[in-house]
């Protein structure tokens, strides 16, 4: 049973939360500093944010730099970071404008590609063929529809996050989704 807890990822994501210090404790540490604190948010955040890059750009290589281009940001503006959302949220909204400028200069630099901004779902029970279905449904929407999916359906935000994150009001959130839903089911049942 533990060995099955520990793959499913629930006993690192949720019960060695309970053992690490509060986000505002680490914050204040970094704020101060402290590359020790830096790293446990590091350690903390990094697969969060790397998901996120890679669920926008389907590009391994690319998430990567764009996680590491997020958290050189956040180091160097931690003293920016003024505490009127979580931590996450920050770095949420920070990934995204990365991708986004991310997604703007391979658009210019090579015109002739279409851009690839998708996620597929890589849960062990996946096959190959839904995978592809799902790309490819992605691939439809608009960078705006494909980025409040993933959050609300692969990154489990919920409404008052997604307001943050992107700066909008709450039922533009809730329009915007419904949108984006709708777009999918349409391209999903053709496909």
């Amino acid at each position: 049973m533990k060995s099955v807890i520990m793959e499913q990822g629930i006993f690192s994501s949720q019960f060695a939360r309970q053992f690490q210090p509060r986000d505002s404790t680490v914050l204040a540490r970094c704020k101060e500093g402290e590359k020790a604190a830096f790293d446990r948010l590091l350690e903390r955040y990094r697969d969060r944010v790397l998901n996120l890059a890679f669920a926008m750009l389907h590009d391994a290589s690319a998430a990567e730099d764009i996680a590491q281009e997020v958290f050189v940001s956040a180091f160097t503006g931690i003293h920016r970071f003024r505490g009127e959302s979580t931590l996450f949220t920050w770095l949420y909204r920070m990934t995204l404008n990365h991708c986004h400028r991310h997604h703007q200069r391979d658009c210019s630099w090579n015109r002739n590609n279409e851009a690839s901004c998708s996620d597929i779902s890589t849960s062990p029970e996946s096959t190959v063929v839904e995978r592809i279905a799902v790309q490819n449904a992605l691939d439809t929407l608009t960078e705006n529809q494909r980025a409040i999916l993933i959050m609300r359906e692969i990154h489990g935000l919920d409404y008052d996050e997604i307001s943050r994150v992107l700066h909008i009001p709450v039922g533009t959130v809730r329009s915007r989704l419904h949108t984006a839903r709708c777009r999918f089911r349409e391209v999903w049942k053709n496909e």
